[in-house]
């Protein structure tokens, strides 16, 4: 994970969160809106990368490719 200085935990959350939604959503659309973010949050504290957590997210909701 990027560190900067200047950016706060909150923003860091933000930023990852957000990567998360983008990443989840362009491989599967119907996601849309319906993200567990609970499960999000866990992959972020757990030090997930994005990609990971998104594999991880799809595998344990049995959420099949199309």
């Amino acid at each position: 994970m990027r560190r900067h200085y200047g950016q706060t935990k909150a923003a860091r959350q933000a930023a990852w969160l957000a990567e998360f939604s983008d990443s989840l959503t362009t491989l599967h659309p119907r996601l849309s809106g319906r993200i567990e973010w609970d499960a999000a949050l866990h992959y972020f504290y757990s030090g997930t990368t994005v990609a990971d957590a998104v594999t991880q997210y799809c595998l344990a909701r049995n959420i099949e490719e199309t």
